[in-house]
């Protein structure tokens, strides 16, 4: 299945593309070849058993936001502004772009370029473009905190995991911009903080690791990288209390904050939380810098429980590529 504006292909839109394969060829493995282009759509995709391969470049651009208001006139809230959302399993996205290009600023508030609500997903050079919270890796934790629901796109599927790998991708934002709850691999990734419209501190990621998942976030050899200017950025903060997060043999740039980690304002967070840094440079040192209920280590772990074949036992999804 080709999508672009060529005469031969089969269709000009992505979504009308993925309609049709949801209709029609339901447990089947499907490829959709996107020409490229920049699509101006949002994207919503239920099916499993898929691959999207990007052809030359590719991006898909979108720009709803948490404060814009629905037919009803009721904010649509986070989890109604995703420029591509995936609910499906078995899944192999690469060399696409998703932008959400609202921007930022209290008129904004949230803004997703993806929503990740699926299980072994593999994400291969891709970039995913936004401010405040670019890039959400379900589950939703059990209930909110400051509503009586989430809202947002309707769930038609609740996985029994949420396994996903991202290879050589590019992930750009402000505040809490890689969060949720799934067992997530970045391998070899760029990680670039944006300046926030308020120059206040940010926030790389805001994991919401269930209770008793084994692993949360894992970040092996990546780059973090910043916005000129761009300073006082921590690797991370808890969107519930049990989040787990580890960067393993990853290059940090000057913008990361001494201290590390945030309790985002809760001090019961630093009992529950698992944050790791390994393979640092002059770790005796940063550890006096770092707060002091994450661990930092000279050394990758001994038992290398954090390379994917362990992440990912059980299953060879992280090895697929096209088929």
């Amino acid at each position: 299945m080709i999508v672009g504006q060529e005469s031969f292909c089969h269709f000009r839109t992505i979504q009308a593309a993925i309609d049709f394969l949801e209709r029609y060829t339901a447990g089947t493995i499907q490829t959709l070849y996107i020409l490229s282009g920049v699509y101006e759509e949002n994207v919503l995709i239920y099916r499993s058993h898929l691959r999207i391969i990007g052809l030359g470049y590719v991006e898909i651009a979108g720009r709803r936001y948490a404060q814009e208001l629905d037919e009803r006139g009721e904010r649509i809230e986070t989890f109604g502004t995703p420029t591509l959302f995936l609910g499906g399993s078995d899944l192999v996205v690469e060399n696409i772009v998703v932008t959400n290009t609202a921007g930022q600023g209290p008129d904004i508030g949230q803004a997703l370029a993806v929503y990740a609500h699926c299980d072994l997903a593999v994400f291969r050079n891709c970039s995913f473009k936004a401010h405040q919270d670019t890039l959400f890796t379900g589950p939703l934790p059990p209930a909110p905190r400051e509503r009586a629901e989430f809202g947002g796109i309707p769930l038609r599927e609740r996985h029994a995991h949420y396994r996903q790998l991202y290879e050589n991708c590019y992930i750009e934002g402000t505040v809490d911009f890689i969060f949720g709850g799934a067992t997530a691999y970045f391998d070899t990734c760029e990680l670039r903080s944006l300046r926030h419209y308020e120059d206040q501190a940010g926030y790389i990621t805001a994991a919401s690791t269930p209770a008793g998942q084994e692993h949360g976030y894992v970040f092996h050899r990546c780059f973090l990288t910043a916005a000129p200017g761009v300073a006082d950025v921590y690797l991370g903060r808890p969107w519930r209390e049990y989040a787990k997060t580890a960067y393993v043999n990853c290059i940090l740039g000057d913008h990361i904050h001494p201290l590390g980690w945030d309790n985002w304002n809760d001090l019961a967070n630093q009992a529950s939380v698992r944050y790791e840094e390994y393979g640092v440079r002059h770790a005796e040192v940063l550890r006096y810098q770092r707060v002091p209920w994450a661990g930092i280590y000279e050394n990758e772990p001994e038992s290398k429980s954090l390379r994917k074949e362990q992440v990912f036992a059980g299953t060879d999804f992280w090895q697929r590529k096209e088929e």
